[in-house]
């Protein structure tokens, strides 16, 4: 039998399924891959990939020398399976399709993925700022999901072609070595879209200190301008007799003065290149 159920109904087919196999899964032992004797479980969460706020759902597949079951923990994992899912002649081909399914889209998904990060890097590069961050945390979470995604079907793939119950045919060795060789490209490309996206976090981190510096830059231009000016006021504030308090033009020469500090700061920063 080639079926995919529920959950909840896995007590309807214990004709066709290992009894332990449900003790197993009660137990919450379930691993990527386990392989036995007479039948072999395939466990992994599938992500809906194009679907960022989704939560993984386990599917599992057991398979043995006559039946093929794909057991799903929810709806949306169910309503999945069902379309990946077709009858076959062998079991193993049934399982082979199932996956290939599974994976149809990926690709493209993934290159969609670094059109929105490279994107994201001319917004960087022309300094936008609205909202980019944002943009560059969900897409590492999105990306991050991918990798965990491919890492464990990677590992299923790895078992499934040790075969080392033989419930897989040498002829379909081959196809699953495909799989495997297809999920590591999956998982390279999600890894390089990850150091692409830290790339970005680093341009844009970058920009953000650049302007913080030249924030830093003007303060410190200010103060230099008024620092003789407050030293001025400083000196003048004291309650002490100067000289120039009896000299008509004092005030005047006083307001040249702190006029003439300002111009002569000004220049040399300019020339020094400062204000760009």
């Amino acid at each position: 039998m080639q079926k995919v159920i529920d959950r909840s109904e896995i007590e309807n087919y214990m004709e066709q399924i290992d009894p332990s196999v449900v003790d197993y899964i009660e137990e919450g032992q379930i691993e990527t891959f386990e392989g036995f004797d007479q039948y072999s479980i395939v466990a992994f969460d599938w992500y809906d990939i194009r679907d960022v706020e989704a939560e993984p759902s386990q599917i599992m597949i057991y398979i043995d020398r006559d039946d093929i079951f794909v057991i799903c923990e929810d709806e949306a994992a169910y309503q999945a399976a069902e379309k990946c899912f077709s009858g076959a002649p062998t079991n193993e081909r049934a399982m082979y399709l199932f996956f290939k399914n599974l994976f149809k889209g990926d690709t493209k998904n993934l290159e969609d993925l670094e059109d929105r990060i490279s994107a994201l890097d001319d917004s960087v590069i022309h300094g936008e700022k609205e909202n980019v961050r944002e943009r560059i945390v969900d897409i590492r979470y999105e990306i991050l999901r991918l990798k965990k995604y491919y890492e464990q079907c990677e590992l299923i793939f790895a078992e499934l072609c040790d075969n080392d119950n033989d419930l897989i045919s040498a002829e379909y060795l081959n196809y699953f070595e495909i799989l495997h060789n297809r999920t590591r490209r999956l998982l390279s490309e999600a890894i390089n879209l990850r150091e692409y996206i830290a790339q970005v976090r680093e341009s844009y981190q970058a920009q953000i200190d650049i302007e913080q510096n030249r924030l830093m830059k003007v303060f410190t231009l200010v103060t230099s301008i008024f620092l003789p000016l407050t030293l001025i006021a400083g000196w003048y504030g004291m309650n002490l007799q100067m000289p120039e308090y009896q000299w008509s033009f004092g005030y005047p020469a006083v307001i040249f003065v702190c006029a003439a500090v300002c111009v002569i700061w000004f220049v040399v920063f300019r020339r020094k290149g400062w204000f760009h």
